[in-house]
């Protein structure tokens, strides 16, 4: 929409100083309209991300026009979004922040701030180069290597199914905070904490908040690969591409770095699919504009992504990536998404929907929804959260087994979870997991390995199931499995130096060579 925005405030302008201005002497007529034709050309490159095809047409309008505040205000655009932030603040020095409907002082703002948060960052290239991870000096430094292996493999296979693999490195921002997200970003810090808003593709870059801003992590591998794929799809398409296929293409492209493409909901897409069937009520198309960030809660936002997700899932088994493809082709030289879709599936808009409503199915209704994001905050007791949806009873005992934990009492641990599983209405996750971790402590691998398999193969955004089935491999030395699982806890919770001291291990003992890495970042967490 900003982008829009600035397409239209710059033609406004330019037509305004145009029509403003005295006729010229007769050798000067061809260069004043060449001048704001091509002002009004260049915003249009910058509005639909042609950011090379911009920068060449501003370095002459720079040469011809070097006072003009529409050229400042574009070459502070284009600084903005190719990493120069301070470049952009100066550009806008002698701009109004009224200039351009207010969208001059906005770019200010959004610049001075980006600076303010990533003044200090340290720039690392990715190993094969496609990617520049930018982070503050500290703990993100155990994951920025790693950031870079996944967008190198998201690059070239994401690549291939759309069929665009940008040449120019680029930006990855990894960010401590949400406020950090809000501060560089048009969301607010209430919507990303509502949604659980944890990354965006914007201003031709990546921002990603880091998992060590929540308490328990989030899938963040996935969701480098998911912003990835809105900047693929934001370049292959001249940014048309409406928000709700945006998000189904990045929902159904996120895991193409680790494995074929396929449905495969997650436990909260699938109870909320399932929840939505039944009751007759999805988010519809249009609620999804202009952001799911602006949904009103995470649910809503998950259920959102779960439909979209399937509808594109459901299109590739169709027309294939050459049909993907062509609908964002098709949009980018101007057709609607709506019909882009109704010609490459042979069918009409109704049609479409009419067959991807019948291709969804229910769930059994007793899928359980995993827990959602939740940010860091001071004076949280973790140990105790998950717990509240627990039964009085089951909650008693699951809280005076942590206390028994906590002293060092194992034994006793382990009787009032036992209690806690016995008091419940059914398999209670959250108590598994935590009599799972007792019982490894205890030596119980194999007892620990039966309750925390199930637990990670439902959940595969549950890194403590998966962190616990990898301890009781290694302590086995299973070390295949113990890969396996703690592998799927890295995906989620990157800072547990048991899961980077397991990894390092298993990897050393099976002669792999990520060996390195991970005893580099055990040795950095553990200091």
């Amino acid at each position: 929409m900003r982008r829009a925005a600035l397409a239209l405030a710059l033609v406004g302008a330019a037509a305004g100083t145009a029509a403003a201005t005295p006729p010229p002497a007769p050798g000067a007529v061809h260069r004043d309209r060449t001048v704001a034709g091509d002002v009004i050309k260049a915003s249009r490159l910058i509005a639909s991300a042609r950011l090379d095809d911009a920068r060449s047409l501003l370095a002459e309008l720079t040469k011809r026009a070097p006072d003009s505040p529409e050229v400042h205000w574009l070459g502070a655009e284009l600084a903005f979004q190719t990493g120069d932030y301070a470049g952009a603040i100066a550009l806008l020095a002698t701009v109004p922040d009224t200039a351009f409907d207010g969208l001059g002082g906005e770019t200010k703002h959004l610049a001075q701030s980006t600076l303010a948060v990533t003044g200090g960052f340290i720039d690392q290239a990715s190993p094969k180069g496609h990617f520049i991870i930018r982070y503050a000096p500290g703990p993100d430094a155990a994951i920025a290597g790693l950031a870079g292996e996944i967008l190198d493999s998201a690059w070239e296979t994401i690549g291939a199914d759309l069929g665009e693999k940008p040449a120019d490195p680029i930006r990855v921002e990894l960010l401590g905070t949400p406020t950090d997200l809000a501060k560089m970003s048009p969301l607010t810090e209430g919507e990303i904490e509502t949604t659980g808003t944890i990354a965006l593709s914007k201003y031709n870059k990546l921002m990603v908040v880091s998992p060590r801003a929540t308490l328990f992590g989030y899938p963040w591998m996935d969701t480098l690969a998911h912003e990835y794929t809105h900047l693929v799809v934001s370049r292959l398409s001249h940014d048309t591409v409406p928000v709700w296929l945006q998000e189904g293409i990045a929902r159904f492209e996120q895991t193409r770095w680790r494995r074929p493409p396929e449905i495969a909901l997650t436990a909260t897409e699938q109870a909320l699919l399932t929840a939505g069937l039944r009751k007759g009520r999805l988010i519809t198309f249009d609620e999804m504009h202009p952001s799911m960030a602006k949904l009103p809660s995470q649910e809503a936002a998950a259920l959102a992504y779960a439909e979209v997700y399937t509808l594109v899932g459901w299109m590739q088994s169709k027309i294939g990536y050459a049909g993907i493809q062509a609908t964002l082709t098709a949009q980018r030289d101007g057709k609607s998404a709506r019909r882009a879709v109704a010609e490459a599936m042979s069918l009409p808009w109704p049609g479409v929907e009419k067959e991807w409503r019948a291709h969804l199915k229910a769930g059994d209704g007793k899928a359980r929804a995993s827990a959602p994001i939740k940010f860091s905050k001071g004076g949280q007791d973790s140990d105790n959260l998950g717990l509240e949806q627990l039964s009085a009873r089951a909650r008693k005992f699951a809280r005076l087994g942590g206390m028994m934990r906590a002293r060092g009492n194992l034994e006793a641990a382990v009787a009032e979870y036992d209690k806690a599983l016995a008091a419940g209405s059914g398999p209670e996750p959250v108590v598994a997991g935590k009599l799972a971790r007792v019982l490894v402590e205890l030596g119980r691998n194999d007892l620990a390995i039966e309750l925390a398999t199930p637990l990670a193969a439902a959940d595969d955004h549950d890194a403590v199931a998966a962190v616990t089935l990898g301890m009781a491999h290694e302590a086995k030395k299973a070390w295949p499995e113990a890969i396996a699982a703690f592998e799927q806890a890295l995906r989620v919770s990157p800072f547990d130096p048991t899961t980077r001291c397991g990894l390092a291990e298993a990897y050393t003992q099976t002669s792999d060579p990520r060996a390195t890495r991970e005893r580099t970042a055990c040795s950095q967490l553990k200091n």
